[in-house]
């Protein structure tokens, strides 16, 4: 359960599926917050087949400079994506996610709750009608806001509202980005 002071710093869209024209630079959003637990290490070690004992083995990882379990770099980007989706800007109108990069700053320790910072950083017209381009800014913060992981996410949108209950429209959209 996100604690209060991160609830109070989430923000909601006030509407689901963000259209390309709704997005403009400077805006900035943030997602509610999520604790990292023991069994979401465990789970992602088993889906992603990473048992480092850095983040299954409490033993080992006290003799190391971290001094305790941490938890997989990409199981942090991971829970950020889900909480950046739960937001609900995508819902409906992303295309592709075509970029994205990551650093990560700090190591995050089980129990660490973390919410995610997202801002506009730009918007381009793609060369298709039906859909532009956004670059993101995506920043990891705990809950003292110790930055913990920075990067960017480009996504493609649609931009013809008409188009929203089209499911072809995606999977099209998809493939003009991959080629």
């Amino acid at each position: 359960m996100p604690d209060r002071e991160a609830q109070e710093h989430a923000s909601e869209p006030q509407r689901r599926g963000w259209w390309f024209e709704d997005y403009a630079p400077g805006q900035v959003l943030t997602s509610a917050a999520r604790t990292i637990c023991e069994a979401d290490v465990h789970a992602f070690a088993g889906l992603s087949g990473d048992f480092n004992p850095l983040h299954v083995d409490a033993a080992y990882a006290e003799r190391t400079a971290f001094r305790g379990r941490i938890a997989h770099g990409l199981l942090v980007e991971s829970i950020a994506s889900g909480l950046i989706a739960q937001l609900g800007i995508f819902d409906g109108t992303i295309v592709a996610l075509s970029e994205a990069r990551s650093a990560f700053l700090g190591a995050t320790r089980l129990g660490t709750t973390i919410h995610v910072r997202l801002e506009v950083l730009s918007v381009d017209e793609a060369p298709s009608s039906s859909r532009g381009r956004v670059q993101l800014q995506k920043q990891v913060f705990d809950a003292e806001g110790k930055l913990l992981v920075e990067g960017e996410w480009v996504v493609f949108v649609r931009r013809d509202r008409s188009r929203r209950d089209l499911g072809t429209d995606a999977e099209a959209g998809a493939s003009e980005v991959i080629q």
